[in-house]
């Protein structure tokens, strides 16, 4: 099965990128846990994870990209959101994205 680029938009989407569907596997990282999953779905600013074990909403991991020319490269993010079958990442950029995104998290989360 090809890369094919997801063509269905909900109302409430936020994404902007092309969202691009696999099945690889695929290890990421906490401060203090190791987890491995399955990429279901990525584009340039997320990824979605199948597991059966996830890090909490809010959480930083670092992945290893889904780079199709075979080159591994670390990428940071943070979980968004989470499912019975997975999870979100929204990946950064520049460590200004990161903290950007950081503060913008930590604004809309209760304490």
């Amino acid at each position: 099965m090809g890369m094919e680029a997801l063509k269905i938009k909900p109302k409430n989407e936020r994404r902007n990128g092309k969202r691009h569907i696999c099945s690889q596997e695929i290890f990421f990282a906490t401060r203090s846990q190791f987890y491995e999953g399955l990429l279901m779905n990525y584009s340039l600013n997320g990824l979605f994870i199948k597991t059966k074990e996830d890090p909490p909403i809010g959480e930083l991991v670092t992945v290893v990209d889904p780079n199709p020319d075979g080159e591994d490269k670390k990428r940071q993010g943070q979980v968004l959101w989470k499912n019975e079958q997975g999870f979100g990442v929204e990946l950064f950029h520049s460590r200004n994205d990161q903290e950007a995104k950081l503060l913008r998290f930590e604004k809309r989360s209760p304490i």
